[in-house]
């Protein structure tokens, strides 16, 4: 049984290499603490210890560990240089009648689709394969679909507020540097070659694209390509998405993500983000190299007013310098930036006590400690 991608040589070329926060966090909850990825258990460790309960068991009945589907709402197809907050309200967003049809899908008891019937070999397997509504899921899903999409918004939001900011920029460098990789070796050797690297289950014959399935089906609408999605919390085989109308997506686990798990809970960055905060410490570590605050908010996840917020606070503990070049606005480390940075856990106290108050700690009306994504009102 497989899934076949009608794909001419034509749409092939429309093909293309995105990243997804929505993704990254998908892979966090779909395992848990059984991730064969020390990163990615920590992440999910720090979830369970920063989400809400409601918001936690949501996320957890949306995206089991113990069945093959989860809701497409919950990762929209990738958009350059969008942050984690404008994906939150694309989720909200979502119409209502599309995540009703998305949890009918897997959902036990809920309306049956002909087309969706179809991919399986009788009703009995098809009723086997899907599974009970879970109690956290329950009464949200009564409120109908809008309801449960500016929940689970809100939840995916939050977890990556909370979980993985502090990581993203390095997030993003493995993954940039897994397209790079793959986009040099299909230069040189053809599409064949990167489809062979991503596993012996899929090939593409010239006309479409195959894919080895338990389930059967044609997606017809592949007229701009496949979407390539490398994500460092992804495990096992490459995994398929394909929600009409939208390009269908191929998602795998990116190259270089032991990297991650070499400094899950690193003692610097955790003793700097005690003294200045989560936030202005991760953007801190970030300025590596000279960024502008548009820059930094595509790095991280976060807002440009997130970002212009704490970097005005940096900027006057002089932990960051600004220089202008044209209409553009750079922020570099300053020699102090670099060393409370680069200093030892043991040394970092030393050097806060030298910052101005408002520079130690996220102060309550810190808008990334607070912030919620502009959801829009369903009535």
């Amino acid at each position: 049984m497989a899934m076949r991608v009608q794909l001419d040589a034509q749409a092939w070329s429309r093909s293309r290499f995105a990243t997804s926060a929505a993704i990254e966090i998908l892979g966090v909850l779909r395992h848990g603490t059984h991730h064969p990825a020390a990163h990615a258990r920590h992440w999910y460790t720090r979830a369970r210890q920063t989400l809400p309960p409601t918001q936690l068991a949501l996320l957890q009945a949306l995206i089991p560990t113990d069945h093959s589907y989860t809701p497409d709402f919950l990762t929209p197809v990738p958009r350059p240089g969008e942050t984690m907050q404008e994906v939150a309200a694309r989720i909200a967003a979502t119409p209502p009648e599309e995540v009703d049809y998305q949890l009918d899908i897997a959902i036990r008891g809920r309306r049956v689709w002909p087309h969706v019937l179809a991919l399986h070999p009788s009703q009995a397997a098809y009723e086997r394969w899907r599974r009970p509504i879970p109690t956290a899921l329950e009464t949200t899903a009564r409120k109908g679909g809008a309801t449960v999409a500016t929940m689970a918004a809100t939840a995916m939001a939050t977890l990556f507020e909370t979980v993985l900011t502090p990581h993203w920029p390095r997030i993003q460098a493995i993954a940039n540097a897994d397209i790079s990789n793959r986009a040099d070796k299909m230069a040189t050797h053809g599409a064949a070659a990167v489809l062979d690297e991503l596993g012996e289950r899929m090939q593409w014959t010239g006309t479409e694209l195959v894919l080895e399935r338990t389930y059967s089906g044609t997606i017809d609408w592949a007229h701009e390509g496949i979407l390539f999605v490398p994500a460092t919390t992804h495990v096992g085989p490459v995994l398929f998405a394909a929600e009409h109308p939208h390009p269908p997506m191929l998602i795998y686990r990116a190259r270089g993500i032991a990297t991650l798990g070499e400094r899950p809970t690193d003692t610097t960055e955790t003793a700097l983000a005690g003294l200045i905060g989560t936030t202005r410490a991760a953007l801190l570590t970030t300025l590596d190299t000279p960024a502008s605050t548009a820059e930094l908010s595509q790095k991280t996840g976060w807002s440009n007013a997130t970002v212009s917020y704490h970097l005005g606070i940096l900027l006057r503990a002089r932990l960051v310098d600004r220089h202008r070049r044209g209409r553009i606005v750079r922020y570099t480390r300053t020699t102090l930036g670099t060393a409370l940075a680069n200093s030892p856990a043991q040394e970092n106290a030393a050097r806060a006590s030298q910052l101005p108050p408002t520079a130690r700690t996220d102060t309550p009306t810190d808008p990334a400690v607070n912030h919620r994504p502009n959801l829009p009102n369903r009535n």
